[in-house]
């Protein structure tokens, strides 16, 4: 059965320690929780206590020291090497694949066993409080051996702004976490669990590969994205909602001695996930729900506009490596599809990321307009990334996006 994360967010990696001296006991600990700050790590420091734990539970690693007492009442300790192999790497064992590391000063002990323990898949590393390469290998050994964190969803944002309107909108994702290359922030939207991913720059490449990343790494039955788009001029206005029903990447093609030609690639939502947003978004009541205490100022409203109104749009968009600031570009872009209702940098990076991937999740963006690619500002970012947010929050509630 696959990990879930709990409604805490904590990653649980379940540790088995068998060491007897508290000072060395520590120091490994402490390595540990400054690795994995919520590592569930249990102490023994016998063998005797050491053999029930291996036999009432399983862990995802087990550090154990080969010369130990056997008893918690004993003060001598002994070479426990042939009891550790037997207890841990018997066939009936619930550990017995479980990696397992002797960490050990005593280098005669681990050299008479070095035979045994290696056939038996036991890697020996020699800790000493002078020297600390014994961390270098400790801790490839942990995060190899961390196990993957599933989430329901990823939301990927190519600007921490965009990220930030969650907070915003009155929701509460952690704390910025990083594994790898991956900056993220946790979030529970109802029973699901899922992330925020950050973006480390705009763009389609960044976009492609982080979302190839979060896929890989989270494991999601969904990724989406959210954030702030241009609109095309009588097909969209500010703050509309734009849910790109099929996306293409706009600066793909040829250039050639007559100017560029562009060579489309679309990409479609699964249809039945359209179908089910589509739906959702013609609800009666939405539109005032992501509306809820949402307060403009004066320079938040566009020039002429006295009432805050907004649209949700399933349409077609596209995207480009560039941002646009020319009105002959936007003509070109307008020109390859004659539906395009939006443009911007990454949707088409995170939805083919999704097509190609063989886990498979479901995807959709959902950006809100703030320009139209020929007068630009930041006076309706703010308002903008907040509409977004809500937009993907409400349709992930819905749990439309993981109803089989």
């Amino acid at each position: 059965m696959e990990k879930r994360v709990n409604e805490s967010f904590k990653i649980t990696m379940n540790i088995l320690i068998l060491e007897d001296e508290k000072i060395k006991r520590d120091i490994v600990v402490s390595f540990i929780k400054s690795i994995i700050e919520d590592a569930k790590i249990i102490e023994v420091t016998n063998f005797c206590a050491y053999y029930k734990a291996v036999d009432q539970n399983k862990y995802d690693l087990i550090i154990v020291d080969l010369v130990v007492i056997g008893f918690d009442d004993e003060n001598t300790p002994k070479d426990m090497t042939a009891n550790i192999i037997d207890t841990t790497r018997d066939v009936t064992s619930l550990n017995y694949k479980t990696p397992v590391i002797a960490l050990t000063r005593f280098d005669s002990k681990a050299e008479e066993n070095f035979r045994e323990l290696n056939s038996k898949d036991i890697n020996v590393i020699t800790y000493s409080e002078d020297d600390e390469k014994w961390k270098v290998s400790l801790k490839d050994k942990i995060l190899f051996c961390t196990p993957p964190t599933h989430y329901d969803f990823v939301i990927i944002c190519a600007l921490q702004k965009e990220a930030a309107a969650f907070t915003a909108a009155g929701y509460s994702p952690s704390k910025t976490k990083v594994v790898g290359s991956l900056s993220y922030q946790e979030l529970k939207i109802e029973k699901y669990v899922g992330v925020i991913v950050t973006l480390p720059r705009m763009g389609l490449v960044s976009a492609a590969i982080t979302s190839t990343q979060a896929i890989e790494k989270f494991t999601p039955r969904l990724i989406c994205m959210s954030g702030i788009c241009g609109g095309i001029d009588g097909k969209s206005k500010i703050y509309d909602v734009v849910i790109p029903e099929i996306c293409h990447q706009h600066d793909s093609g040829k250039w050639a001695n007559q100017g560029f030609e562009p060579e489309v690639y679309s990409i479609q939502l699964e249809h039945e996930l359209r179908l089910k947003i589509n739906s959702f978004i013609s609800e009666t009541g939405l539109k005032e729900q992501i509306k809820k205490n949402i307060t403009l100022n004066k320079k938040e409203f566009p020039e002429g506009v006295e009432d805050f109104d907004f649209n949700i749009h399933l349409a077609a968009a596209s995207s480009g490596s560039s941002v646009i600031e020319d009105k002959v570009q936007v003509e070109s872009i307008k020109g390859q599809q004659r539906k395009l209702t939006a443009f911007e940098m990454e949707s088409f990076s995170v939805y083919e990321a999704a097509r190609v991937s063989g886990i498979k999740p479901k995807y959709f963006s959902a950006k809100s307009i703030v320009d139209n690619g020929i007068v630009k500002g930041d006076d309706f970012h703010r308002v903008a990334a907040i509409l977004s947010a809500k937009v993907v929050y409400e349709i992930i509630k819905s749990g439309l996006a993981f109803e089989k």
